[in-house]
Parts: C-alpha cells; structure tokens; sequence
C-alpha cells in the first residue's frame, strides 16, 4: 500500500523512497524544521487517568545502545523543558487495537492467535537522531516499507475481528519519541536545540518481537503491560 498525504498526519508528507534512510530523515527534519509552534502532546481528547488502551508496539527494554543514544540527547536537551521519556518506555507504536472497554479479553486472545498464524517477518530497522514534531522530539526510523506491510497486515486481522482499530495505513508515519512536549510555545528553540544532534550515528535495531499491550498514561509518561508478545520469524 502506498502512504498518501495527509495534513493529520506529520510529515503530512511522505518520504520519497520508503527504504532509503536519507529520504526518511530529511522528510522528518523539513517537515519538523517548518513548524511554528509547538502544542501539548499531554492535551488529547478521550485520555484521562482512567483510561486503558490496546495498541502493537514495538518495544526496546533492555537495547543498551539504543538507551544510550537516547539518553545522550536527552542530556543535550535537559533545558528543554521536555517530558524524557525513560529507557524502559522506549517504544514504537505500530497500530491502536481500542479501549479495553471495547475489546473483550477472548477478542485479545484471537487477536495474538491469529497474528501469530501470519508468522510475520522479523525487521532490521535503524533509529536516526533527531527529528520532532508538533508535540514530541523523536528518532526517524528507516526503512518503512516492512513496517508499512506489518501496519497493513494487522489492519486487516482487526477488521476480520471486529476491533476498532486505529490510524489507517496509508496514514501512518513511523517514529520512535524520546520526550514530550509539555505546553503550547514557539518551536524554534527546539528545533534550534534538536538541530546539532541530527550528525550523531544512527542505531541498529534487530526487531525480533511484536508486542500487544495495554496502556496506560501516568505522569507524563506512558507506561504499558505486555498482553502478548508475538516473536517474529
């Protein structure tokens, strides 16, 4: 499936070539590096305390260089006002499966069932420093194509299944958030602070599970409880 523009979505843009990193970062850069003001990424309609929500995600606890980087641009933007996000919530969201209100637990069940039928590929990614958006400093993620197919594979077990579900494929955008921002401001001095951390390496990541969690917002932070973790052939 091919990713379509959508003023939604950021970049509202997509990249030129889904597997060159190049074309990927710069997308996410020109796009972030355009932007006027930044707003809340805490101020979001149906969130509250109380709310319980099932996405697949990919998780990174325990990738010691990842963490590291990330930490290392965390500690360059520590004036920033940002909330950091810690190693252990180091994640990349795939696909919103819907409220557990609406999703009973049997539905879960065929959910990981089904998904692990598929036997899905596993995915050697690269986290790029440094990038944002409206609401969140983040790593740009190449390639896209295997995670594009992987977004679309698990949109279509949802509908089979009847879950909500959540952005379509042609609208997504892959990243990786490192920290928060917490207020409406003017966004050039982030984009100013961000800017010399874009030569820094990027990471390798051998992406070898797919996890289905329940999350959860507590102190500016997202925190999640693995439901299923589906390994990746």
């Amino acid at each position: 499936m091919a990713l379509v523009p959508d003023d939604k979505a950021f970049p509202a843009e997509p990249p030129s070539d889904l597997d060159d990193a190049a074309a990927i970062v710069r997308a996410d850069w020109e796009a972030y590096a355009r932007l006027d003001r930044l707003v809340d990424h805490w101020d979001r309609p149906g969130w509250d305390s109380s709310t319980r929500r099932l996405y697949w995600m990919l998780t990174f606890d325990g990738h010691r260089l990842l963490a590291d980087r990330a930490a290392q641009c965390q500690h360059a933007l520590q004036h920033m006002g940002l909330d950091l996000t810690p190693p252990e919530g180091l994640h990349l969201t795939v696909l919103r499966i819907g409220d557990t209100d609406d999703v009973p637990a049997r539905t879960v069940d065929a959910l990981a069932d089904r998904v692990h039928q598929l036997r899905l590929p596993r995915l050697a990614l690269s986290a790029h420093p440094l990038s944002g958006s409206r609401g969140a400093v983040r790593f740009s993620i190449a390639p896209w194509t295997g995670l594009v197919h992987l977004h679309q594979q698990l949109t279509a077990v949802g509908r089979e299944l009847g879950v909500p579900g959540g952005t379509s494929t042609g609208r997504w955008r892959p990243h990786l958030g490192i920290g928060y921002n917490p207020a409406d401001r003017p966004a050039r001095p982030l984009i100013d602070a961000v800017e010399p951390l874009r030569t820094l390496a990027p990471v390798a990541l051998a992406v070898e599970s797919l996890d289905l969690v329940e999350l959860r917002r507590h102190d500016r932070q997202y925190w999640w409880r693995t439901l299923q973790r589906i390994a990746l052939s």
